[in-house]
């Protein structure tokens, strides 16, 4: 009963989260998400990312092919990274938006008290000291440190690098 009851609270307070993700990309307020607003965020984030990398993010995810995110491609892009357990959907937006969502106090890092709630609300306690050590390279959640949104990104690399090795080896 109480995994039903986090579960639905995870799924409405995802939604809401996604939504306030979506909002600080969109720093136009025009219901859209373009790559001069996605290379911005990057350089406030102090993430070196080429103009032409940013353009590429945006048309992995621009399904009308008008060079912007409306709130449902953004919504879709969400849910099919979500739910990909192949991992050839392209995350990179994802993992973009993965850390504001994470970023509760929107200063530039996500700290272990920040990832511990999304990381219960989403898998619980049992998986809580690997999902830790993934992601900031130890369970010690004393001394772990903030990461910023590079380290962060690299963090989730070395992660997917093992878990390709381990499918590769099975």
């Amino acid at each position: 009963m109480a995994q039903v009851a986090r579960e639905r609270f995870a799924r409405r307070n995802e939604e809401e989260e996604l939504r306030k993700a979506f909002d600080r990309l969109d720093s136009t307020g025009d219901g859209k998400i373009d790559a001069e607003e996605l290379f911005s965020l990057f350089k406030w984030l102090n993430h070196k990312t080429s103009k032409f990398e940013v353009e590429d993010v945006i048309w992995e995810v621009d399904d009308d092919g008008d060079k912007c995110i409306n709130w449902p491609e953004f919504q879709a892009m969400y849910r099919r990274c979500r739910n990909d357990s192949s991992g050839f959907e392209p995350r990179r937006l994802f993992d973009v938006v993965e850390f504001l969502m994470t970023d509760k106090d929107a200063n530039g890092t996500v700290s272990v008290e920040e990832v511990a709630q999304i990381l219960y609300l989403r898998s619980g306690k049992g998986l809580l000291d690997s999902q830790f050590e993934e992601i900031f390279g130890t369970t010690d959640t004393i001394s772990a440190p903030e990461l910023n949104f590079t380290e962060y990104l690299r963090s989730l690399e070395l992660s997917r690098k093992k878990e390709r090795a381990t499918c590769l080896s099975r």
